[in-house]
């Protein structure tokens, strides 16, 4: 007795254990993928259930008629649908199930329910969890999407697919006769996993504003492809990103996999003038340059490495003010040499050309081209600071303008602000860290007056709002030959990279525009605007406080572009394949910048009568001249020591006295209209 209750626990019979087992029932525990929501909450992405039609093979008595008929309906490819329905598989196993079509819209619902009953023998439904973007094709590029598989793929669908996607768990229950479920008799229990919800920095109306603006700029511009971002520049977190054209991940199956691709991550350009702030800010940082330094511009031709250099506007001794808002080729090669081809190569990287900009937020980023000093030509120092024999990406521009707007720390892009469990904790918080300081808060202050310049007086007059100081720069840049040998005649990408407002920028931001099939294909001309337009509603719905416009001039000379001439410029890029050569000593290690005529303006740049100017007006003066000033009272100016005229290269400290005065309504203008005004010469 005793050994035969042993031997049924031991080693029972085949019979007993199949008893067992068809008392013992098993169910997939299931929870759906994650969803995904902007900064303020609002869905993104989500899991919903769909129906999907499937066919027992067995079932079907004639697989062409039933192909024909419900190709027809559902339009399935006939062929295919007809192999499917074959009995036998390519083994010669019998099939049992095979798809007929997977994630029925509503209306193909209804075909199904009224199908002839003959049709459908051997067809049945079958509900799923699919991935669902209630926005269609807002932020794609960087959502992705998920496949039919219930993988991730692109975006942050494929970059976060281990928090959002579910791990199935399993619980192993004892079954009464009928097959039901005994869950007081739970034999095992394994809990489902994964589920996380991901919360992006992205702000819904700033993405979608962005996205109508450049759809509606290829439209206007007959361009085939256009990107944009929108960034925080004090923390890297990413409001809108876009790619166009777009695909709408609901569809996906619909549109060519190339279109998948987040162009702005992976694709490179040339930046052209938008990287000269790389060389201005580089020379003031190392006290090479200053504000009030006059340069002469060559009446627009250089020569200096055996390669001709033209500028678009023919320019002669002016301040570097001017020259930066007037995107000067010739003076930012002339300040380029006093770094010199070492210094050029190391701030180029502390800018963080040359390495992935985002690369915690996102799996596929290109680091862009910089190639290592060894490895320049002769011509490269009369290509580089102008933004050519290099390639960025869309992020790498974003974060250098940002190290102008944040007062000169280098911050990461990122997109993901947090990730959340199903029981509402946190996994992941973004933790920014302490950003490497690339130049000093005095020189970004300098560097972001300096870019107002280009809005209010330069080649970026398109992009200026009223409301709200903005600094950017233009570029236009040729593009190149993907096989070599130089860039192309009639193709352009356009630039404007920038930031709002300049006394305490929100915002900073890139807009590029490929291929415009226009005349005025220039950076400022085309994607000014579209700058204007998407910052402008943002920092309105921000309710930022005003920093408006004191002084604006929208001539015919800054809305043709003065960075035009990037494209003119034609030296040995990137792709053209140059073989590498030893950099002689550099032609202009003695130049001198500034050959002033001093019948023309002896003693150099002076400093100009400031009576009857606002606080504000003579701080901008002052501070783009990077002079020190002792303040008494309140208004306008009255008195000021030293006197107007003295050379500024004399001035140590400005002495002012304020005070509440009536004033003559057209002195009062002309004050306002030339606190960039220097020795007769509008800045």
């Amino acid at each position: 007795m005793a050994y035969g209750l042993v031997r049924v626990h031991t080693s029972p019979d085949s019979r007993l254990t199949k008893e067992e087992l068809a008392h013992i029932g098993e169910v997939e525990l299931r929870v759906p993928r994650g969803e995904i929501r902007d900064r303020e909450g609002e869905l993104l992405a989500k899991d919903r259930v769909s129906s999907s039609i499937w066919a027992d093979p067995r079932e079907i008595s004639d697989p062409e008629k039933t192909a024909s008929l419900l190709s027809a309906t559902f339009n399935v490819p006939e062929k295919e649908l007809a192999e499917r329905f074959q009995p036998r598989d390519e083994k010669g196993e019998i099939k049992k199930f095979v798809w007929v079509k997977r994630w029925l819209a509503d209306g193909e619902v209804t075909l199904y329910d009224g199908l002839d009953p003959a049709l459908a023998c051997g067809l049945n439904l079958k509900e799923e969890l699919v991935r669902f973007y209630p926005e269609g094709d807002l932020a794609a590029h960087v959502l992705g999407f998920v496949n039919k598989e219930g993988a991730g793929c692109e975006g942050v669908e494929m970059a976060f697919d281990k928090n959002l996607r579910c791990v199935p768990g399993k619980r192993k229950m004892r079954v009464d006769a009928r097959r039901r479920m005994l869950e007081s008799l739970t034999l095992e229990y394994v809990e489902e996993e994964g589920g996380e919800s991901v919360y992006l920095t992205l702000d819904k109306s700033t993405q979608r504003a962005l996205e109508q603006a450049l759809d509606n700029a290829m439209a206007e511009y007959k361009a085939p492809r256009a990107m944009g971002m929108i960034i925080d520049p004090k923390t890297g977190a990413i409001l809108a990103l876009a790619c166009r054209p777009a695909f709408n991940p609901n569809q996906f199956w619909d549109v060519p996999p190339e279109l998948y691709k987040n162009r702005a991550l992976v694709d490179v350009f040339e930046p052209g003038s938008s990287f000269k702030i790389v060389t201005f800010s580089a020379a003031l940082e190392r006290g090479l340059v200053n504000t009030g330094m006059m340069i002469d511009c060559e009446n627009g031709m250089f020569n200096p490495y055996g390669h001709l250099i033209r500028d678009y506007h023919k320019m002669g001794i002016e301040p570097l003010t001017t020259c930066f808002a007037q995107s000067s080729n010739i003076a930012t090669i002339k300040i380029a040499a006093l770094l010199g081809p070492e210094g050029m190569e190391q701030w180029m990287r502390r800018f963080g050309f040359g390495a992935k900009a985002c690369e915690k937020a996102f799996m596929a980023e290109s680091r862009g081209i910089l190639r290592p000093r060894a490895e320049w030509s002769r011509l490269t120092m009369g290509a580089v600071p102008i933004g050519q024999e290099v390639a960025v990406t869309m992020p790498q521009l974003a974060r250098a303008f940002c190290v102008i707007a944040n007062g000169g720390v280098l911050v990461e892009p990122y997109i993901v602000d947090r990730i959340v469990d199903r029981d509402g904790a946190a996994t992941y918080q973004h933790q920014g860290g302490e950003p490497p300081r690339v130049i000093s808060e005095k020189t970004a202050a300098t560097m972001r007056e300096l870019c107002h310049l280009v809005v209010t007086h330069g080649t970026g007059a398109k992009a200026n709002i009223p409301e709200y100081r903005v600094g950017g720069k233009t570029g236009t840049a040729q593009i190149a030959k993907p096989e070599g040998g130089g860039y192309y005649a009639d193709k352009y990408t356009a630039i404007f990279a920038g930031f709002a407002p300049v006394g305490d920028p929100k915002l900073a931001g890139v807009i590029i525009v490929q291929e415009p099939d226009i005349k005025l294909h220039f950076g400022g001309y085309i994607c000014g605007p579209i700058f204007q337009e998407v910052v402008r509603d943002a920092l309105i719905r921000m309710k930022c406080p005003l920093d408006p416009v004191a002084e604006y001039v929208e001539s015919e000379r800054a809305l043709e572009d003065a960075d035009a001439i990037d494209s003119a410029v034609e030296l040995e890029g990137l792709v053209a394949a140059a073989a590498p050569a030893t950099v002689p000593d550099d032609p202009l290690d003695d130049l001198e910048l500034v050959s002033v005529d001093p019948a023309e303006s002896p003693g150099g740049p002076k400093l100009r009568d400031l009576a009857g100017m606002t606080k504000r007006q003579v701080k901008e003066y002052i501070d783009l001249f990077g002079l020190r000033w002792d303040v008494q009272g309140a208004g306008r100016v009255v008195a000021q020591e030293p006197a107007a005229g003295t050379p500024l290269r004399d001035v140590t400290l400005c002495r002012l006295v304020f005070a509440s005065q009536p004033m003559n309504l057209e002195k009062d203008r002309s004050q306002e209209s030339g606190v960039r005004s220097q020795n007769g010469k509008s800045l």
